[in-house]
């Protein structure tokens, strides 16, 4: 048996008059606030738990090999401890940043057992954390200044000295 939810989109005007059936791959309740993927580019928006419900495949609402998953609860940004998600905050009027691609602690020991590149903010940090595939651990005294840079970043500013090539990609790692 499959665990699902129907969300609905209220900060979208286009989708709010409407349900949608989403995995739930954690314990989630009526009325709460997630956060899922929405559309063909999966942008990330809040929605609110309408219902939820287990089903087998047979009785699912729809097909779960085509279903998306919640990605995570509003407000739920601690990966580990001492480890933060600069995914799930909002960029713009409904859309929020994209989670486990940016992470920051201030201690690199934090998260020994994620699956991260780490890379300390004492050094060059900007391409790097641009640059990679994965997800990436940002650490080091730095780290509250880089995550506020990064944020600035992905709400359209443009920093003085930040290479064009590195805030397009910054903006699509978490936007």
């Amino acid at each position: 048996m499959e665990k699902f939810a129907a969300l609905r989109f209220t900060e979208d005007e286009n989708l709010r008059g409407r349900v949608y059936w989403y995995i739930a791959p954690f314990s989630v309740k009526e009325g709460e606030r997630v956060l899922a993927p929405v559309g063909p580019h999966d942008r990330v928006q809040c929605a609110r738990v309408e219902k939820t419900d287990a089903f087998t495949e047979e009785e699912a609402p729809y097909p779960a090999v085509l279903c998306k998953h919640i990605l995570a609860k509003l407000g739920e940004r601690e990966a580990a401890e001492g480890v933060f998600d600069l995914g799930g905050v909002r960029y713009d009027d409904r859309h929020y940043t994209r989670l486990c691609r940016i992470l920051i602690a201030e201690d690199g020991t934090r998260g020994h057992d994620l699956p991260v590149k780490r890379i300390c903010t004492e050094e060059e940090w900007l391409l790097p954390a641009a640059e990679a595939r994965d997800c990436v651990l940002l650490y080091g005294e730095n780290v509250k200044e880089a995550a506020s840079l990064i944020l600035r970043i992905v709400r359209g500013e443009d920093p003085e000295g930040v290479p064009p090539s590195v805030l397009l990609a910054l903006r699509g790692k978490l936007c």
